[in-house]
């Protein structure tokens, strides 16, 4: 199904949307190949609006969906200026309007126009009421002109650049799936441990997973981009170079969703960023330390997905 919204179009993807239980059990079997030890449950969810979470909303539930904005051909190899989204759109873009209160939590590019033209990561957080009231807890992490990482708040704007990926609900407490896991031994980082899980067992089923985990302890590989490159970022190679990975230190609290397969919609597979109180910030990779790594998280299996503004190939 499409829709219309303003200039931008909006495409509704019907999720698989297996039962928590279900989803849960396909999870714990991927973790446990991969961490020395794990827990995975069906839990009441947290109030997530505590430390370290730090959410605007005390739950995920209510309405679970996603949304897919933009996407990287809008960054690279050449970036398109006027793609610039308002996240306050959000409610009406994924069927939420008559919700009495909406939270959008996850990653992004922060809105350079508004940042004196530089490029930051975003790290979305923000809550919209009824009367389209907006709070905004979203944080940024950029490059500064000595080549290092700074993370800001970002309270002034509702908008973002280029792409965003976005877990939305209606932040309502219920279940949800509460994963642990600590000492990795496996190949696989803590994200693509999940995501492999599902296409493993789903298959062309189209399944997402939403929410917010925290590395509580060790090290992980983030990445913070740069200002906008001089020249057309044609390869994967030479936007790896363009990018400055950073090595930074737990709690870090990530933001995020990830999907388990792509019915043909161009959608970005997963997206987790990450912040602290300690300064540090940006797109979140792998945990550095596997034997020191430990997570707890908290999920969501969404119903919807709402892709909005599809790059044409």
């Amino acid at each position: 199904m499409m829709q219309s919204s303003c200039r931008n179009v909006v495409e509704v993807i019907r999720l698989h949307q297996p039962e928590l239980e279900e989803v849960a059990k396909v999870l714990e079997k991927s973790l446990e190949k991969n961490f020395v030890e794990t827990s995975v449950s069906i839990v009441d969810c947290p109030d997530l609006t505590c430390e370290p979470f730090h959410l605007l909303s005390p739950g995920l539930c209510g309405s679970p969906r996603l949304t897919d904005i933009g996407g990287i051909p809008y960054l690279n190899p050449v970036p398109v200026m006027d793609k610039i989204y308002d996240l306050k759109n959000v409610p009406k873009w994924s069927d939420l309007s008559d919700s009495t209160s909406v939270l959008m939590i996850g990653a992004g590019a922060g809105p350079s126009h508004v940042l004196s033209g530089t490029l930051a990561e975003m790290m979305s957080n923000i809550r919209i009421d009824s009367h389209q009231q907006i709070t905004n807890k979203s944080r940024i992490c950029k490059i500064n002109e000595n080549g290092f990482y700074v993370l800001e708040n970002l309270e002034n704007s509702s908008e973002c650049m280029h792409m965003m990926n976005l877990f939305i609900s209606e932040g309502k407490p219920g279940k949800v799936i509460e994963l642990k896991a600590k000492c990795r031994i496996g190949n696989e980082a803590f994200i693509h441990s999940l995501q492999s899980a599902l296409r493993n067992h789903y298959g062309t089923q189209p399944v997402g997973l939403g929410g917010t985990f925290v590395l509580s302890k060790g090290k992980a590989r983030v990445h913070v981009m740069p200002c906008y490159s001089e020249t057309p970022l044609q390869t994967d190679v030479e936007i790896q170079n363009w990018l400055k990975f950073f090595e930074m230190s737990s709690p870090l609290t990530c933001l995020g969703y990830l999907m388990s397969y792509d019915p043909g919609f161009s959608l970005r597979m997963e997206h987790f960023h990450c912040f602290s109180n300690h300064g540090d910030g940006g797109h979140f990779h792998y945990d550095t330390t596997p034997q020191e790594a430990e997570y707890i998280g908290y999920f969501n299996v969404p119903e919807y997905l709402f892709r909005v503004d599809r790059p044409a190939l």
